[in-house]
Order: C-alpha cells, then structure tokens, then sequence
C-alpha cells in the first residue's frame, strides 16, 4: 500500500474513533501511528480488519446499556493492536506470508474478545467462571455464557471471512483465522480467571477489576497484582503468534 494513501486513511479512521470519543488523546496519536503501520504494511484488507475491531468494540457499546463507555487508553491500543502490527512488520521485512496470517488470527481474537465482553453481558442466565464452572460476576474476566461464546465465535467468523474475500480464498487459513480467534478468546478467559488480579469492594461485597467502586478503594482480592485485563490482552496475543508461528514452521 502506498505510504501516503496508508496516512490519509488512517487519519480517517482516526478523525472518526476522536468523533466517538473513543480514544484518550494521548493515544490518538499512536492509534494512527498503528493503523498507518498496518496499512503500509498489510495492505488494504489488514486495514479494513483494524477498522472492524475498531468499530466493532465502538458499536457494542452504543446498544449495550449495561457497559460503561469509556476512552481507550495508549496501554489498550498497544495490548490490543500492537503484536498484530509486529507481525506486519516482520511479514514486510521477510515476506514470508505466515506473519500476515499471524496477524489477521491476532486480530480474530481481539475482536472475538471485545465481543465476547460487551455482548455476552447481556446474557439473561448468570456466567460460570471457566475454571470452577461456577456462577460468577457478570462482565467480570474469566466468566463465559453461551451468548459470550457465541458472539466471540461471530467475531471469529468475520475476520476469517475477510480475510478469505480479501486476501487469500484458502480454507485452511481460514479454519486457522477462526480458530485462533475463537480459542484465543478461551485463553484469554483462562487468563482473566487465574492470574489477572480482582479487587472486592467491601460496600456492595462483589468482586471487581477495578481499584475503586461503590466511590471507596477496594481490596485486594486474587491473582498477581501487576497482571491487569490489559496485560492478559497482551499475553493472549503473545500466545497466539507464538503458538502460530510454532505449527506454521515446524508442523
């Protein structure tokens, strides 16, 4: 993809996350640096992907009352976005075509996730931690319900779809892309469940990844301190390019 082209597009989408509201400033800029990246990169379709996982986290919120709209901030766009702008990286300087797929299965599972969170809330039965298989907090990290399961498998569907129409008609890639995505979603729950670090708010007595709530600081509940919901997205990300880029070599 043209450099030039790259920018006026990603300042597009730009223009349009700030419109949202859905970006801090400090991670506006960034986020374009990202997307140009991307585009340079990845060409038009790995554009049209980010663009996807963009709106899609922005349009869940608009009709989800129940989740809190807020700004996403610079730690966000890199744990979301930034191993999939690393593949496109390493695809251009080597172009070997396993590192774009890397990214289109990276993205599939950063789509499948913010589905996953912002629809399966909205699940009517309870959520079971997917450790324990016991009910838990809704939207709180490592419970599923079968609305979460499904959406995060819609996510899944459409990345490889896109992938499949705009890049590469090839059926295992595309089994690959959804898989990943979907399965990447798993983990990342596994993750929220077992280390990522929870809070109880001694007022309302609910457990919670945040440090305040009911307007009091919580306390220290579970999990490793230094290991947010951000961290996790990394380390989801992180373990479907290396698990990837394991079976794409040497399988």
């Amino acid at each position: 993809m043209n450099l030039g082209i790259s920018i006026i597009l990603s300042l597009l989408l730009g223009l349009i996350v700030h419109l949202k509201k859905a970006l801090t400033m400090p991670a506006l800029i960034p986020a374009v640096l990202f997307s140009t990246l991307i585009t340079y990169f990845g060409g038009i379709t790995s554009f049209i992907i980010l663009v996807v996982v963009f709106l899609g986290s922005i349009i869940t919120k608009l009709f989800n009352k129940n989740k809190k709209r807020y700004k996403r901030k610079l730690i966000q766009i890199i744990s979301n976005v930034g191993v999939g702008t690393l593949s496109l990286i390493i695809y251009k300087i080597t172009a070997n075509d396993i590192y774009l797929l890397i990214y289109v299965s990276v993205m599939a599972e950063s789509l499948a996730d913010t589905l996953a969170s912002d629809i399966g809330i909205l699940s009517k039965r309870e959520p079971i931690n997917i450790l324990t298989l016991k009910k838990g907090e809704r939207g709180l990290s490592g419970n599923i319900s079968i609305l979460g399961l499904i959406s995060t498998l819609i996510g899944s569907l459409l990345i490889g779809t896109i992938y499949y129409i705009g890049i590469e008609k090839n059926i295992i890639s595309f089994l690959i892309i959804v898989l990943s995505g979907f399965l990447g979603s798993l983990v990342d729950s596994i993750l929220g469940a077992s280390i990522q670090v929870k809070y109880r708010c001694e007022k309302c007595k609910k457990i919670t990844e945040r440090k305040e709530h009911c307007g009091k600081k919580t306390n220290y509940y579970k999990g490793i301190k230094w290991i947010d919901n951000n961290l996790v997205n990394l380390l989801s990300n992180g373990i479907i390019f290396i698990v990837l880029y394991i079976i794409l070599n040497y399988l």
